[in-house]
């Protein structure tokens, strides 16, 4: 039997939570006998209680409910809730998914010095107790391996998947009728977390360079934060405020149909960006994405047109992409090579057994259903 430790059940509460339901369910597909371990509602997974309740109940109910399992696989997606589970255990193999520098994350977003430093030792003794792990990008196993002393030859590369069945091309005219959105007008959707790191200052102003040119262009930013307020005041310029809208939370059932109802989507992260799963479902719905050189990001379009990876990350390069988009200078992939360069490496099946080789490897024994 094989034990998943996630951070919430709920897919819509983050990408690490969207990868952790989409792997739990396509091991299921495939037969292969596992529990998934999670806080909050939601999913098919086992609930360990409230996502808001007291730290150390959380941890009490890792220590209650899955370290009982312990001689068994141990997968864990986020370092905070394996600790409990691993402190002073053995397990028959323990694999970590690696989703990102937890420490370093909430550094680049403001938190204190002392948090920081207390996160990075959870990550530390979570991670020397492990026997192999499992990364989305080179991006991500050169940070794994310089900043936490981990062997390269533990660490695997497998990038993200993507729900091909829930996210797939859609007609834009009646995707966009779904949404109340103008029809005609050239659409850029962005569907990110308001935090600093994600670029988003930086995309508003390109926006604006652009705008005087291609003033029925219009950006959709999807997604809340702790700087949206600042971002919307940076809206409030002669000109953009009819040309930007902040969609605020991008339902699951919304989000495909909002990538289906753009022309074009972007991410323009400006730093630690492992991977970049977003663009993945962007194509998978037939719309083309503009990503900045940052992370594992290029490695999500490379093979399908160099053209979508910007020279940087600054407003002048954000600007220079889009309007070469708009001019019909900048090449774009077909809706059809989109979609296509998604079901040829990023289905769940396909990642699925990449991982699973990797448990292997670990030591885990399967057990079929």
């Amino acid at each position: 039997m094989m034990d998943q430790l996630g951070m919430h059940l709920k897919a819509s509460a983050g990408g690490v939570d969207r990868y952790f339901n989409a792997l739990n369910t396509t091991l299921a597909r495939q037969g292969i006998r596992s529990n998934a371990f999670g806080f909050g509602e939601g999913g098919d997974g086992i609930s360990l209680g409230p996502v808001d309740q007291p730290l150390a109940k959380r941890w009490q109910a890792v220590r209650s409910r899955v370290v009982p399992r312990r001689g068994k696989m141990l997968a864990t997606h986020f370092s905070l809730y394996a600790l409990p589970a691993v402190l002073g255990r053995r397990w028959q193999a323990h694999v970590v998914h690696f989703h990102g520098p937890w420490a370093n994350e909430s550094a680049r977003e403001g938190g204190k010095a002392h948090a920081v430093m207390l996160k990075r030792l959870i990550e530390r003794s979570v991670y020397h107790r492990a026997d192999r792990f499992i990364v989305l990008s080179n991006a991500f196993r050169d940070q794994l391996c310089q900043g936490y002393g981990i062997d390269e030859a533990k660490v695997h590369v497998i990038p993200g998947g993507v729900e091909v069945d829930k996210f797939q091309p859609m007609d834009t005219a009646k995707a966009r009728e779904q949404l109340g959105w103008p029809q005609g007008d050239p659409i850029v959707v962005c569907v990110r977390r308001l935090a600093r790191r994600m670029g988003l200052e930086n995309l508003i102003t390109a926006f604006h360079q652009i705008s005087k040119q291609h003033p029925k262009a219009k950006l959709m930013i999807g997604g809340q934060g702790p700087i949206r307020a600042e971002l919307e005041a940076q809206v409030e310029n002669p000109g953009l405020s009819e040309s930007v809208r902040f969609l605020g939370f991008v339902s699951e059932t919304d989000l495909p149909v909002a990538y289906a109802a753009a022309d074009l989507s972007i991410v323009p992260s400006s730093a630690l960006e492992g991977f970049g799963l977003i663009s993945l479902e962007s194509l998978a719905c037939g719309t083309p994405v503009l990503v900045t050189p940052v992370g594992g990001l290029p490695d999500t379009v490379r093979e399908l047109s160099r053209d979508l990876i910007l020279d940087g990350t600054s407003s002048e390069d954000i600007a220079a992409g889009l309007r070469g988009w708009l001019d019909g200078t900048l090449p774009m992939p077909s809706r059809e090579e989109c979609r296509e360069h998604v079901m040829r490496g990023f289905t769940w099946d396909r990642i699925a057994t990449r991982v699973c080789e990797v448990y292997r490897e670990a030591g885990w024994r399967p057990e079929l259903s």
